[in-house]
């Protein structure tokens, strides 16, 4: 019965170890998918000397066609697809099943991935064939949250994002508030 009191105390004790090991690893797998989803984005563009675009998906896991959302929020947590855009056309929304290299559906809400510059954050990227960002004047910063938690939370393992025009990322700590 003392044995198994003392495992009861400790199980209680290391219950809030875990689930917070539990979280920093799940936010830091998805900064780092993303990060290298746009790491990968860039490197196929300028090794297929070619346009690549990478967009939020509008689909929602299932065997529904890839498409980009075009509307709402700017979740990309909902997921994103890296496609061959050989037109350089910034309008492409559905690409065709050939030209995609990478889709990666949601993993639920329970975390967001918000863009978070400018007044109309990006529901798009495109890779010129240099690996450069078309269309993006300074610094871009995605943040990445932790939905319906407290500040503390957020504060302690979320992550943003960064993105500058060059197409290059680094992930900062959530408490740094800027790019630069």
């Amino acid at each position: 019965m003392v044995t198994l009191a003392i495992a009861a105390v400790l199980a209680v004790l290391a219950a809030p170890s875990i689930r917070d090991f539990l979280i920093r690893n799940q936010m830091a797998n998805i900064s780092n998918e993303f990060a290298g989803s746009i790491m990968r984005a860039r490197n196929e563009a300028a090794s297929k000397n070619t346009c690549v675009s990478m967009c939020m998906s509008a689909t929602a896991g299932g065997s529904a066609t890839p498409s980009c959302k075009t509307t709402g929020d700017p979740d990309w947590q909902q997921g994103w697809i890296l496609f061959l855009n050989e037109a350089c056309d910034s309008s492409v929304t559905t690409p065709a099943l050939d030209d995609i290299i990478a889709a990666r559906n949601s993993s639920g809400s329970q975390y967001t991935l918000m863009a978070s510059t400018g007044s109309t954050p990006p529901k798009k990227l495109m890779f010129t064939p240099s690996g450069r960002l078309n269309a993006l004047a300074g610094a871009n910063m995605f943040v990445l949250d932790i939905n319906g938690a407290d500040s503390d939370t957020s504060f302690k393992y979320g992550s943003n994002i960064c993105l500058d025009k060059m197409g290059r990322t680094r992930i900062i700590p959530y408490s740094q508030n800027s790019c630069s």
